[in-house]
């Protein structure tokens, strides 16, 4: 390059402004007219460090242009000496540029974290339509909900670590190993479940009756895995009449949400459980419902007051409590 890229802010690195040897050592001999495109990309990377939405299709954007222009191994060793990003942070952007751009207009009006958009990233279409509709009805999302959504949960370095550490320490290392999974897959169950219950309401829109044996057919298995998976994540065992018989699940305090859920679910996974005709579509509609929703959004129950985030603006305080 004929000139030294100069690196400023957080991505500088100290003592590395690098002559143009230097970067055709770093990126492989280039030609002149792809030499001054790479160092146009840099300078542009120098440029767009900031931690914005807009900024992280930008950077994205430059990631690929930067990896079309050099060599294939050349990639790593251009990043390590021009930028503090790592190839993997590279990679991150490039997929927000590929996998988000469709979406760019609406991640930018909801100003999304590149964190966050990171792991939506990894989503299907239909995922992250969700997830964005999400956004769109007011909730402020984070990573961790978008891996609930996703079905994703961070890697371990090593599953097998973790089931052979000991002592109640690693005790609590395993049941937390086991959560992470069984919360997973409770979030995918409940998630369609919900999905088809609104959808089953949906021809009470044109004055036509709600399908009670198909929505049956469709959910009750759905419910009952559900109620399984709730006892085995937050249900203590609870010891029998003899000591012969095996512990069971105990029910969740009376008078919370959680132990409604438990109560829904396991009445949900029984067909014979499900109200008569006159009793089952306002059953759905104040009942279920709402219960589901809790579940799958967090959404208060009508007539109660959501605990405030302490991070949340006044805005969202009072767009919760209208």
């Amino acid at each position: 390059m004929s000139t030294v890229i100069k690196l400023k802010g957080h991505n500088q690195k100290k003592g590395k402004g690098k002559p143009a040897a230097q970067v055709a050592a770093a990126a492989g001999d280039l030609a002149p007219e792809t030499d001054n495109a790479l160092r146009r990309a840099l300078e542009k990377i120098v440029a767009l460090n900031r931690d914005s939405t807009h900024h992280a299709f930008e950077l994205g954007a430059c990631f690929a242009e930067i990896k079309a222009l050099v060599p294939e191994r050349g990639f790593g060793r251009c990043l390590k000496v021009f930028t503090d990003y790592t190839v993997r942070s590279a990679w991150n952007y490039i997929s927000i540029h590929e996998r988000l751009k469709v979406y760019r207009d609406a991640l930018l009006k909801y100003a999304v974290l590149p964190t966050v958009m990171f792991e939506l990233a990894k989503g299907e279409p239909a995922q992250i339509e969700t997830v964005i509709a999400r956004m769109a009805d007011g909730e402020r999302i984070k990573v961790k909900d978008v891996r609930e959504m996703l079905g994703t949960r961070p890697k371990r370095k090593s599953d097998a670590a973790t089931l052979n550490a000991g002592g109640p320490a690693g005790l609590r290392k395993v049941a937390e190993w086991k959560i992470d999974q069984d919360a997973v897959q409770f979030g995918q169950l409940t998630s369609a479940v919900l999905e088809q219950v609104e959808k089953a309401l949906e021809p009470l829109a044109v004055r036509r009756a709600v399908r009670k044996g198909a929505l049956q057919d469709k959910i009750v298995h759905d419910c009952r895995h559900a109620h399984d998976l709730i006892n085995s994540i937050a249900a203590p065992l609870q010891p029998q009449m003899l000591r012969i018989d095996n512990w069971r699940p105990a029910r969740l305090p009376e008078g919370t949400v959680w132990r409604e859920v438990q109560k829904l679910l396991h009445r949900m996974g029984g067909a014979e459980s499900w109200p008569g005709r006159d009793d089952f579509v306002p059953w759905l509609q104040n009942e279920v419902v709402p219960l589901l929703r809790f579940v799958v959004h967090g959404e208060p129950l009508p007539g109660e007051v959501e605990d405030v985030d302490e991070e949340a603006t006044s805005e969202q305080v009072e767009r919760r409590a209208a």
